[in-house]
């Protein structure tokens, strides 16, 4: 699924009723089909450092001399617009590695960022991009980049795991899944998405627990 450049509310939703607090997340095909990504069943408490994948950058936050507030928004469908502070953070600061790696800072919400689509901005500072939240095995823990973002990672809860059919628009028909997919069962013509909850003592509703099931 593609980076969005929008910050409202995606038209025509999903129909789906969503986890209160619960942010989205994407998976994506090639990272599950890798089996990259494991396999957790709704419920399973998960430590994981979400990454934005920056389609859209707008380096100049300010309007006459006065800069915006913060801002972190997130749809159902893992799409993302962000304001804040980036902060630069070398990954061998003691070595001869010149490899670094950006952190957005957007009101207390940390987030490493893939430049993957677009070309970062020069230095640190306020920036306001827009794309999407997704899931990146290159930043677990004991990995070189997990380690230089530890303080992103998050401790959450599989509140759900939706299929949807890909369109050229917006994603249709949510399929509720017990766990991550099998590699095998993994398909392009597809976008799945991840509900994640912060809250330490979430239990999943036995009516999200039951539809996964059925």
């Amino acid at each position: 699924m593609g980076t969005r450049g929008r910050t409202g509310r995606i038209a025509g939703g999903t129909g789906r009723a969503r986890t209160p607090g619960a942010t989205a997340v994407q998976l994506l095909p090639h990272l599950l089909a890798g089996g990259e990504l494991g396999r957790p069943r709704v419920g399973d408490r998960l430590d994981v450092v979400p990454a934005i994948y920056a389609g859209v950058i707008h380096a100049d936050t300010s309007r006459r001399g006065v800069r915006p507030s913060d801002q972190w928004w997130v749809d159902e469908f893992g799409c993302v617009a962000a304001r804040g502070d980036l902060t630069t953070i070398a990954l061998d600061p003691h070595g001869g590695c010149s490899c670094r790696i950006e952190v957005l800072d957007a009101g207390g919400r940390l987030a490493p960022v893939n430049w993957a689509a677009t070309q970062p901005p020069e230095g640190d500072g306020p920036v306001y991009l827009e794309g999407s939240l997704y899931l990146d095995p290159v930043l677990d823990a004991g990995t070189a980049h997990g380690e230089a973002v530890a303080l992103c990672r998050r401790s959450v809860r599989l509140a759900a795991v939706h299929r949807y059919r890909r369109t050229p628009g917006v994603p249709v028909r949510p399929v509720p899944l017990d766990r991550f997919p099998a590699p095998a069962e993994v398909s392009d013509d597809a976008v799945y998405i991840a509900d994640l909850v912060d809250d330490p003592s979430f239990a999943v509703p036995t009516c999200a627990r039951d539809e996964a099931e059925a």
